[in-house]
């Protein structure tokens, strides 16, 4: 089932574990250097302060064509001010959310993560001296798990899974309608760092992604698609 399916290389014994151990940065670092700097520092953050800003918006809202009204009618069965538009919408992170950590702690998936990348992970890797920042591209990845096991997600953890579209489902319909399968590709991951005075100070990502859903209620079987955009945003680290 393409829920299960993990189309982008797993990580090798070259990973770069992220430890408590200070990684010097030069001014210019290598590939390998920013890897195990990069790992190094986001552990260190995780467990720090720092700002938040991520939104997500729909380039394509979900649509199931006719069955709307139907899939609409069940929802509001569990809850009359849901649909699909926001019952779907919520599971898939759309909207604005900012604060401060740990104050204003945000769901797991938009904390900074201690990240586990490998040299190879890195494409585009590119140095700007104007302003201290380091820029690279992740591997687009289709129905990735949160396992470590794609580049995306030895990165980050924001990025939906199907079981998380199952759970959003029985949520807000209970056993009124039943996930079947889910299908999601992320592409254009690109993830910019800055880094002042030996320490990360900023880090911002961007990536598109596309979804169907397959889904079945009492009266058939209904499919979906839709397509949306995220920008997130970690400062004052």
């Amino acid at each position: 089932a393409a829920a299960t399916d993990e189309t982008t290389a797993a990580a090798d014994e070259t990973t770069v574990a992220a430890d408590e151990t200070t990684v010097a940065a030069d001014a210019e670092m290598t590939k390998a250097d920013f890897v195990a700097f990069l790992n190094a520092e986001t552990a260190k953050a995780a467990k720090g302060s720092y700002s938040y800003n991520r939104t997500c918006s729909y380039v394509n809202p979900i649509n199931v064509g006719n069955m709307t009204d139907a899939l609409n009618k069940v929802i509001k069965m569990v809850d009359k001010n849901s649909d699909l538009n926001s019952v779907v919408g919520g599971f898939l992170g759309i909207g604005n959310k900012t604060g401060n950590f740990p104050k204003d702690d945000p769901d797991d998936d938009y904390e900074i993560k201690g990240a586990k990348l490998t040299e190879a992970d890195l494409q585009n890797f590119k140095y700007d001296a104007a302003t201290g920042t380091y820029s690279f591209t992740l591997a687009s990845a289709s129905n990735p798990k949160k396992t470590n096991a794609t580049p995306i997600s030895r990165f980050m953890n924001d990025f939906i899974t199907h079981e998380e579209v199952d759970e959003g489902i029985k949520d807000a319909a209970g056993s009124l309608i039943t996930l079947k399968e889910t299908d999601v590709k992320y592409t254009n991951i690109k993830v910019t760092v800055k880094v002042v005075d030996n320490k990360i100070a900023e880090i911002t990502y961007q990536y598109d992604f596309a979804a169907t859903l397959s889904l079945k209620i009492l009266v058939g079987n209904v499919n979906g698609s839709g397509s949306a955009k995220t920008t997130g945003a970690f400062t004052n680290i």
